[in-house]
């Protein structure tokens, strides 16, 4: 069953009326390049990339799990775009859920033309230690949430012959680190799927692409690190630019790849990370 809400609270200006075509409402958001949708998008980067995508000029819908979540990233939203925006309570594994916020965002603004993946889940422990069950859900929601993301754009963007999908993947999809091989086993299966799915659609006006951060505060990582002062400086001590990023630097690195004239990078895995893995 669906989990889907949705936090809008009424029909604008920018809603369809019924004497709009479907071929004349996505015209009138090409110009701006059309609407995106952001998974994970209440808090962290994903909410960074949204900020981003809405001072863009394109429309804007996040998901998320938590309504309360999503009503906050609305409200945020809202004072950067207006009524171009809508926050949706949908689990990213649930391919109903899914189904239904593009078919909800589709009555507004036509098909996607943009897809961020950021909903994300840490999986913490040695190949020992780790549990089954974190190591599950970290799969479903990281690997199978973002394959379920990609499967429900994408036949609208193949039949518009363009679009822009850009999963969020990790330094350590490609490096290692001590207990933190479910999570890095999840992220590099992130990148390969990217590969793949982008040489499926080559030369049909639809990229793919992953950008892979390096230490980022964000909530996952705060209460990962909050409270163990000799983690933070270990972090920190293995970026060359000596600072952990913040959701906007990843957000920057990622709307390019969004832009209708990014038409010649695909399957590409690009490292914002601080020069983490030049090293």
């Amino acid at each position: 069953m669906s989990s889907l809400q949705h936090t809008e609270s009424q029909p604008t200006e920018n809603q369809p009326t019924e004497n709009q075509s479907s071929e004349t409402r996505p015209t009138a958001e090409a110009a701006r390049g059309g609407a995106v949708l952001v998974t994970g998008g209440t808090s962290g980067i994903g909410l960074a990339v949204a900020e981003a995508v809405a001072h863009a000029g394109r429309p804007v819908v996040i998901t998320g799990r938590s309504e309360d979540r999503c009503r906050a990233a609305a409200k945020q939203l809202e004072s950067i775009a207006g009524e171009r925006q809508l926050a949706l309570v949908a689990d990213t594994t649930d391919p109903d859920a899914l189904a239904a916020a593009v078919s909800r965002a589709a009555e507004r603004w036509g098909p996607f033309t943009g897809l961020v993946t950021a909903a994300g889940q840490l999986a913490r422990g040695s190949v020992l230690d780790l549990t089954i069950e974190d190591f599950r859900a970290a799969l479903d929601t990281n690997v199978i949430g973002t394959w379920l993301a990609m499967r429900a754009v994408l036949p609208g963007m193949l039949d518009a012959r363009h679009g822009r999908i850009v999963t969020i993947g990790s330094v350590l999809g490609s490096t290692g680190a001590p207990e933190r091989g479910g999570y890095a086993a999840t992220k590099g299966a992130i990148a390969a799927l990217t590969r793949s799915a982008a040489l499926e659609v080559a030369g049909t006006g639809v990229t793919v692409n992953c950008v892979a951060p390096g230490p980022v505060r964000t909530p996952m990582n705060e209460s990962d690190t909050a409270t163990d002062a000799a983690a933070q400086a270990a972090f920190t001590a293995k970026v060359p630019l000596g600072r952990w990023g913040r959701p906007e630097d990843i957000a920057h690195a990622v709307l390019p790849l969004l832009a209708a004239g990014s038409s010649f990078t695909t399957g590409a895995v690009i490292h914002a990370d601080g020069g983490y893995t030049a090293q």
